[in-house]
């Protein structure tokens, strides 16, 4: 071996051996016939694949999906909000479905048709669409140009839940007769309980008998007592009532009187009905309690008399209680 070619070797088992030479940069990924595999300590991660967080280049995402309330009652609308991502397009088509739980009823459907991605959308409710009352899953479903569909992720799934509640029915309104000026009823008598059982006045002039109100006039009188006190018959009769006003009486009890009269008691403090509908109860047994349910300013009875009924017919008229309550509480 010439003395060149012996020098060459010498040093290049000193540069392995150290390992302080540059050598030439390989390539970062190698090739495989048409493909490249990757390379470096990301391999199989964010470079290989979808990075986490982003959207999709072969499917959408619905990165935003609201629809306001949870809970609504029938006839209302819900409030849509939804933003649909897809890396690299413009336009996919779209639709929100709102499915029934269990697979009872009708599936409603809000076709948005193309809409932008990246753009965050409040499509109007259908005037002619309807959720019954029932549970609902709603979901976005949407389609890329390329027939990718929606891709659902645990915090882009694009589902939602939704709970119609039945509308509730208002009782119907009680709607007075005209009052005409009475003379104090003639069945005026001593016999009988006074219908609340503890302290209690008669309130000022506004808790009279034909006192000015909204809309109308008080046929009634105002006892005013504690919350709690019973609320009792005062005379044997039959129970022909027991309902709730919400924007007048409250809790209210109606008793046809073994004279002849009805006796309206309204305001009673809620579930303290003590009879039901068509039962016979005998003088100074409990109706109810006084509270202060419906249209009332505090705890207190409100107290009618009718003749001829009460509210059964044209001929059905209130009469001032006052002269028969003060009878009562001597």
């Amino acid at each position: 071996m010439r003395r060149s070619t012996r020098s060459l070797l010498l040093a290049s088992f000193a540069v392995l051996a150290t390992g302080s030479a540059v050598l030439p940069t390989a390539p970062a990924h190698a090739s495989v016939g048409a493909a490249s595999a990757p390379s470096g300590p990301r391999a199989g991660g964010a470079e290989f694949g979808q990075p986490n967080g982003r959207p999709s280049a072969a499917r959408p995402v619905a990165v935003v999906f609201r629809i306001g309330r949870h809970t609504l009652s029938e006839g209302d609308a819900p409030r849509l909000a939804v933003r649909i991502d897809q890396r690299g397009v413009r336009t996919v088509a779209a639709r929100i479905a709102f499915r029934p739980v269990g697979g009872r009823g009708s599936v409603v459907g809000v076709d948005l048709g193309r809409v932008r991605t990246g753009t965050l959308l409040h499509p109007a409710w259908p005037a002619a669409s309807v959720l019954e009352p029932g549970r609902y899953v709603v979901a976005v479903h949407a389609q890329g140009p390329a027939g990718g569909t929606l891709l659902r992720r645990a915090h882009a799934s694009g589902r939602a839940l939704l709970t119609v509640r039945p509308k509730p029915v208002a009782p119907p309104p009680i709607v007075a007769p005209p009052v005409t000026p009475a003379a104090p009823d003639p069945g005026v008598t001593a016999d009988g309980v006074f219908p609340v059982v503890g302290p209690h006045t008669f309130g000022g002039d506004d808790a009279r008998f034909g006192a000015g109100r909204t809309g109308h006039v008080h046929q009634g009188q105002d006892v005013v007592a504690a919350e709690g006190l019973p609320v009792v018959a005062p005379l044997a009769g039959t129970v022909v009532a027991r309902s709730y006003q919400a924007s007048g009486a409250g809790f209210y009890v109606t008793l046809d009187a073994a004279d002849g009269r009805s006796f309206f008691f309204a305001h009673c403090q809620q579930d303290t009905f003590a009879v039901t509908l068509g039962q016979a109860v005998a003088a100074g047994q409990q109706l109810c309690r006084v509270g202060h349910t419906g249209d009332a300013d505090g705890p207190h009875l409100h107290f009618e008399i009718w003749i001829g009924g009460w509210r059964t017919s044209k001929d059905s008229r209130p009469v001032d209680p006052l002269p028969q309550l003060q009878a009562w509480d001597r």
